[in-house]
């Protein structure tokens, strides 16, 4: 099947539509697309990708020369590279929702040059039919659901069509492959007996904040009141996610050594660069083979967390206030507010 290149450039482009060059050289931004103007082409926009340049191609002649290429239909990868740079505009996602949507989008890759408005409930259902075939999680499948049902929010809004198949696709139930565990007491006393040991510190500070591992390591110093003794979070997968999480008593030198340290974020190497999520999970393996606990994963901390203040009979909506959770009821989120020393009452029910 053609790929949208060969589309474009099978498609007979009228004179004085302009046209689209690959420059030579190293360039992060190596397409250009250039109009005729007295005789001489003249560069209008660059790009990265040779998609994103028939597009403004495109929409540039549809705005300017109020003309289109004929029988021209989206298909799904133009639409999704439409949408996409409008999506994050509007909701501004995280670096790893952005890879979320990249990944959903390479399983629905024998669709991509498929016009949109052409497909069928059937089309996608194959899609996750073949992923769950091949051993998928669930929330691949979800994560795909989830991208076919934007892309039609999306195509509904340019008026390409009003139809969306995503509540109808099946992705099965979601069965848990290994169920998450909390940390025992015994295990939590080898952290604190290896403290001084590299990076044990960090498990530490999600056992003893709640924090998902995404949030330590998106946290910044600048979100870190030392003397007030609260962390702010900023950036999480949740609106419930933005919070103030107080900084338990136990923790508080972990977290000023972690501010005399090089770098901005609160988590960073010796030279002063911040953890990715895929570098930071090396350290937490060595850090469960130090303490004979392999097979936890970030998320156990959690866990701990969260039964821990139960089985110590925290107060619910404190507790749903440090680990971001949403309110189970309309009351509970509107007008129920937890301060600071509420929170600090919560948290410290940990030993």
């Amino acid at each position: 099947m053609a790929s949208v290149k060969e589309v474009f450039f099978i498609m007979r482009k009228p004179n004085g539509y302009g046209c689209i060059k690959r420059l030579s050289g190293n360039r992060r931004r190596p397409f250009v697309f250039v109009i005729s103007e007295n005789g001489k082409q003249r560069p209008v926009e660059y790009f990265t990708n040779q998609i994103e340049a028939e597009i403004f191609q495109a929409d540039y002649n549809k705005t300017h020369n109020h003309r289109s290429l004929p029988g021209h239909q989206i298909t799904l990868e133009e639409l999704y590279h439409r949408w996409l740079p409008a999506h994050t505009a509007d909701t501004a996602p995280s670096k790893s929702t952005l890879c979320s949507y990249e990944n959903a989008f390479k399983h629905l890759s024998s669709l991509h040059q498929e016009p949109f408005a052409r497909l069928k409930y059937m089309d996608y259902q194959r899609i996750i039919d073949d992923m769950r075939k091949s051993g998928l999680s669930y929330s691949s499948l979800k994560k795909v659901r989830s991208l076919i049902s934007l892309l039609s929010q999306y195509a509904s809004k340019i008026e390409l069509t009003s139809k969306n198949y995503a509540p109808l696709l099946s992705i099965g139930k979601n069965r848990q492959v290994r169920p998450h565990k909390p940390f025992s007491r015994q295990k939590i006393n080898r952290l604190w007996k290896a403290v001084y040991s590299d990076n044990v510190d960090t498990v530490l500070i999600l056992l003893y904040t709640g924090m998902r591992v995404g949030e330590l390591l998106n946290l910044h110093k600048s979100d870190v009141n030392i003397r007030q003794r609260f962390i702010r979070i900023t950036k999480s997968k949740t609106v419930s996610g933005i919070r103030i999480i107080p900084i338990h008593p136990r923790i508080l030198p972990l977290i000023i050594a972690r501010m005399d340290s090089p770098g901005a974020t609160l988590l960073s190497d010796i030279n002063g660069k911040a953890y990715d999520y895929s570098r930071y999970c090396i350290l937490w393996r060595a850090v469960m083979q130090l303490i004979n606990a392999t097979g936890h994963t970030t998320h156990d901390c959690r866990h701990t967390v969260t039964t821990l203040l139960d089985n110590a009979g925290a107060n619910e909506t404190a507790k749903r206030r440090i680990l971001g959770h949403a309110g189970g009821d309309v009351t509970e989120r509107v007008y129920t507010h937890k301060n600071i020393r509420q929170l600090r009452k919560c948290i410290e029910l940990l030993k």
